[in-house]
Order: structure tokens, then sequence, then C-alpha cells
């Protein structure tokens, strides 16, 4: 659980959390965190001719920094590359029950000062933009462009999925890069203390480092909302060449630019009520107008209703078809799907041509202007895809879309639906597709050998196989035991143990007991909604519950954490929209919940917070002591760390004052003894 300005408060109050001094707290105390102060105490790092610096070596160490201190009226002027060591004016103690985030100000990072590191450049997140709606974007491109976005993310308050904005865009320091895989098969890379999302024993949402995260249930999206502006149509005439467009107008056009116009053909399209696509402005064009490929009589209305047969058409194209300048084509050995594709087609009156050889069934629709709208939409050959747009699309057409998919190379199950292809990035949209209808997913790959009728040729490459299940598959239904939250509630109705077993049909209270009492790590959805339904129906209020139940997350277990030879600058992006406490993002293959990153304070932990301060901007920034640097949240721990941080654990960072080098030299892999 985070705790909000009351709690943190409340625990300042009580004297187990100390922040001294808290000379403002009106300014200092947010809605879930604490504004820290800069000190006046800097640790900058030398020049030096030493070829390299030796962790186990204190000497080194030490003759490679150098402590500045500036007078309160002074500044500190970090240039740009620059990297140095800051403190805290604030000395902090962290009780054992709590862990602390240490987190860079928004204000700060617009000024190039970060705090801390996120993921790598070429990471995917799933944003809305208000150019293009819905898509995958290198997190890079995203932050060193400053696009206006929205991210796709949870309220940790309600757990309900929404769009929420980007408020900030940070560039970060050099990290090493760690590959996090859930047993679903997705997979995401960050850094190795970048946050990911579980539940605490009070059903709150808790941040778990990644490096620490292997076989922990972590959230992923349960259903990801629709875009905020829903389209119900595609226009044409983004799909197709101006230069070769004709379009008819009944009532004409308005204005018309013939400027253009070969010599004499005004005349011939004024008299057929066309005109060429580049000479109509796409501002004062009619609704009504009709789309033609000059040489040719076929024509299309300029707006294409997105229904649930065009997603199917679609997705049995992308699944099962090909297609060249003049024509699709689709082959099949199941008669009803051709015939299905030939229905869509034949109601627009496009030709259609089929043949049959042996077994197998060849439908051709015989139409250049088809061939560019489905190109441009979903790609050609071996990189056919779902288009980006889509997921602006209408529901019931992305059912379609998920139909015509599974019709074309998919086999269907009582408990799930297996999609197959030889595209990556096919498959990972398959995954937010599936998402995006409620529903749940997985992927898995191998190495095949596979004989492709349609093309008579043998096959040989990674298969990607996406599992798409319901609500009841096995996959999906274990949640993180809420244990205390549980026990609270069954207080509150005024239950024993035994009467609570009774009430939810158990023998014995042993089946009450063991969820109070973390025998287990997880309990699965179906036994939590038995107590949901026991507690509630004696009048007590179970809101939580229901959000966990019912909301837009689930959780997956992490698989593996491994370390990658990739060490290269992160980016992060801040989602705190007026203020509000959201710190979360989706991205990576298949999606995963990914957390503002913060640097950790552990419980048990005493003294003043070393800062690691970058510049990575064009321009020097002048640092004041007493500014406000950075922010302080706290999560509540499912129990009391057994050993917190501390003299007993020889921990060599307790109680500093200033900003202190690094001790790794008293690192065991070093020689030390910690």
């Amino acid at each position: 659980m985070i705790l909000s300005d009351a709690d943190i408060l409340r625990r300042l109050e009580e004297g187990d959390l100390v922040i001294e001094p808290l000379d403002d707290p009106d300014i200092q105390i947010q809605p879930a965190s604490v504004d820290l102060r800069l000190g006046r105490e800097f640790l900058e790092f030398q020049r030096t001719n030493i070829p390299s610096i030796h962790p186990n070596s204190e000497q080194e160490v030490e003759e490679y920094v150098e402590e500045t201190v500036v007078e309160e009226s002074e500044e500190f002027i970090l240039h740009p590359g620059d990297f140095v060591l800051g403190t805290t004016h604030e000395r902090v103690e962290i009780p054992d029950d709590l862990i602390a985030h240490v987190e860079g100000r928004s204000s700060l990072g617009r000024l190039a000062i970060v705090v801390h590191a996120s993921l790598p450049y070429d990471e995917e997140v799933f944003l809305w933009t208000p150019a293009d709606g819905f898509g995958f974007y290198e997190i890079g491109d995203i932050v060193e462009n400053e696009r206006p976005a929205r991210a796709v993310a949870f309220d940790p308050q309600t757990l309900r999925v929404s769009t929420h904005r980007v408020t900030d865009y940070i560039t970060n320091p050099t990290q090493r890069i760690y590959r996090v895989t859930l047993d679903s098969g997705r997979q995401i890379h960050v850094t190795k203390d970048h946050n990911l999302f579980t539940l605490d024993r009070d059903g709150g949402v808790t941040r778990i480092p990644s490096e620490d995260a292997e076989g922990t249930q972590v959230m992923v999206p349960k259903q990801l909302p629709g875009s905020p502006t829903e389209h119900r149509s595609i226009d044409v005439l983004d799909h197709v060449e101006p230069t070769e467009t004709t379009l008819y107008a009944t009532d004409g056009f308005g204005f018309v630019d013939s400027a253009g116009m070969a010599q004499g053909s005004e005349r011939h399209y004024d008299a057929n009520g066309s005109a060429p696509m580049e000479a109509v402005p796409k501002i004062t064009m009619p609704d009504d107008v009709e789309v033609a490929f000059r040489q040719s009589d076929y024509r299309l209305p300029r707006e294409l209703p997105l229904t649930r047969e065009f997603g199917w058409m679609l997705g049995f194209y992308i699944a099962e078809g090909s297609a060249r300048r003049k024509q699709i084509q689709v082959a099949n050995t199941e008669r009803q799907y051709l015939n299905r594709f030939r229905e869509f087609f034949a109601q627009y009156d496009a030709s259609i041509s089929i043949r049959q050889t042996d077994d197998l069934t060849r439908l051709t629709v015989c139409s250049a202007l088809w061939s560019a709208v489905v190109r441009s939409l979903a790609g050609a050959g071996s990189e056919k895809t779902i288009p980006e747009s889509a997921f602006g699309w209408p529901r019931d057409t992305l059912e379609g879309l998920l139909e015509g998919l599974l019709d074309g190379d998919g086999c269907r199950r009582d408990e799930r639906d297996t999609f197959y292809t030889a595209n990556e990035e096919l498959a990972n949209k398959v995954m937010y597709l599936a998402a995006r209808l409620g529903r749940g997913g997985s992927l898995y790959s191998r190495e095949r050998k596979q004989y492709i009728e349609i093309s008579d040729v043998e096959w040989e490459g990674e298969m990607w196989s996406v599992d798409v299940s319901g609500e009841r598959h096995k996959r999906g239904q274990y949640v993180p035991v809420p244990s205390r939250y549980l026990r609270e509630l069954r207080k509150r109705a005024g239950l024993t143990m035994d009467e609570a077993a009774e009430l939810m049909g158990y023998s014995s209270k042993s089946s009450i007991s063991n969820v109070e009492n973390e025998e287990y790590d997880t309990i699965k959805r179906d036994t939590l909604r038995r107590f949901c339904d026991a507690y509630s129906g004696t009048g007590v209020e179970t809101t939580r519950l229901d959000q966990i139940l019912d909301g837009g997350v689930r959780f997956e277990e992490v698989v593996s954490v491994e370390e990658t030879e990739r060490v290269e600058p992160t980016y992060d992006l801040e989602v705190q929209p007026n203020g509000e406490t959201i710190e979360n993002f989706l991205g990576g293959r298949g999606g995963v919940f990914l957390s503002n990153t913060a640097g950790l304070c552990d419980p048990g932990y005493n003294g003043q917070i070393t800062l690691e301060l970058s510049n990575l901007g064009t321009a020097p920034v002048a640092l004041s002591p007493g500014m406000r640097i950075s922010q302080l949240t706290f999560t509540e721990l499912k129990s009391p760390a057994e050993r917190p941080y501390g003299e007993e654990r020889g921990s060599k960072y307790q109680d500093q004052e200033g900003p202190q080098a690094s001790k790794i030299q008293g690192d065991r892999e070093f020689g030390g003894d910690q």
C-alpha cells in the first residue's frame, strides 16, 4: 500500500517515521509523497590519468572524488554531461515496515536533471497520441521529441485501466539492461531497479524492483481501454496515392484547382463529374465522394464502414492472404471461409474469381483499389500485421478481426484458441488485441519446419503461437493474497473462522486460517470471490475485493530476470496528470505495467540520502541549497523486515551525513563481508 498524505502525517506524528528538519510541511507534503530539499555538500568526480578505478581499492575511490561545500546564498553549477553526488538537506529514519522510493521532481526533469533510470531507447510503449491514436512507440523517440501522448495506465486506487496524460519526458544515465519474462511470454527490457507492480497484504498496490521480482505475481492488463477518438469508418483517401486517383461527386466539388491539369482534360473531368484527387482540397471535399484509380471504372465510396465483417475480412487476409498491385488472393480448404470472404467483396461489386486445385480453393479479388486499401492497412508478404489504427476501432470490428485471424490460421479449443504466425510483431499485436477484448493471452515460439500449400514451398524458421483464452482459463486466475485485508473483513463481519468457513461452504476453518496466515502466496480468483460474496452478504463493504476481482488488471508470475549485454542510455515517462499518483504506463512485448522508476531506501535506513545527479541537457543548470530536489514516497510491506538495514547487518551507508562515495569494496565479491 502506498501511503497517502494522511498516512504520512500520521506516521510522522507517531514518530516511527522521521523526516527532519521538515520546515514547511504544508508545501513539502504532497498527496502521496514528501518533497526533500537539496543539501550543501557535493562530491565531484575528477578527471584522472588512472587507467581504471578498481572497486576493491578504497584509496582509488576516495582519490577519484572531491567534496565541494556550497554556502547557503551560493549555487552549484552542474554542467552538461556532468555527474555528481549530492545529498538531501533532511535526515530520514525509515521504520522496519516501510520502503521509501526516491524520485526526481518533474520540474527538474524538464531541466534535464535526473535522479533515476528506466527503459532502453528501442523498448516499445503503448500510447495514444492526438496525431495517430493508439500505437506502439519507441520510448526513446517519445522522450527525445516530447510527443504529446496519453499512457495506458491503471489507477492504483480503483485498478481501473484508462488513458492518462504523460506529464514529463526524462532522459536518464547509461545503465545495464535486464530482460524480465513472465510465464505468459510477456517480456520487457528495463534497468534492474525498475519497478513492477503487485499487491500487498492489505490489497494495496505496491512496487517491486525488477531484480527482486522473480516468482512474484505482477500486474498486466486485463482489458485495454477504448480509444478517446474511436473511428467507425476508414477514409479510402488515406490509403491511395493522390496522383493515381480520380474522385467522383454527383453534386460537384465546389472548388477544383485546375492549374495542374493537362490541357483539355478539365472538360473531360467536368463532363464525368470527376476531378483528380490532388486538385481537390480535402478540407472542402464532400462526404459522398466516390474514389477510383485512373484508367479504371471501378469505384469505392470514400468512407468504408468498420463493420464486424470488415474486421473479419482483414483478419483472414492477414492470416491467410497475399496481395499484389491489382489483386488480393486467399486460399483455404474450408469453403465456408472463402464464401464469407467473397460475400464481403461482392457487396461492393468487386470482380472475383475462384479456382479449385485438388483440396485447395483459391479466391482472387481483382481490384487494384481494394489491394491498395488492404496493403496500406495491413501490409503484404511476411510483414502483414494488425494496423495500429485498429486499436481505435469499435469493439465489434475487433471481435471480427480476431475471428478472421483464427479462421485463417488458428486452432479452436474449449478453453482457449491459438493463433499461429512466423511474424513476432503480429504475435505481439494479437496479445494486445486479446487484452483490448478482455481476454487472456500468452505467447511462445519454437523452431519449425512447415509445408506452405498455397506457395508450394517448405518453410523453416521460428513459429509463434498466441493462446487467446476466456475468463475461465487457468492462466491469470491467481492473485497475490491480501491476507490482512481478508482478516479485517472477517472481523468487521463479526465472524469467527469457523463461522466464516461454514458461510463459504468449507468443512474446516483451516481454509480460512491458511489464507489469513499467508500459508500461500497466491489465491485463486474463484476462491477470493467466495470470500467477497460471503463478507458482502453480511453487509460489510468489500469495494477493494471487487476492484481486485473485476478491475482492469490481472496478475502473472515473473519467471526470469536476466542480465543482458546491453549498457546504454535509458528513458522514462512521468504520468502524474493534475498531481494524481498514476505513475505507471504499459509497454513491452505482450504488455506489462511499468512504474516511474525510483531509487530505494531500505526498511531501517537512517541518515541523509545521497542523490545521483546528472545534467543531460545542453546548458549549465544552477542548483541552490534548500531547493526542493526530490520526492520520497512510501510503500508499506506485507510484514516488517526481519533483518532491516542497520548495525546488525553491518550496513555500510547507515547514519551517513552528506553525500557518500561508493563503498563497494565492502561487498563480498570484492573481499568484504556484505
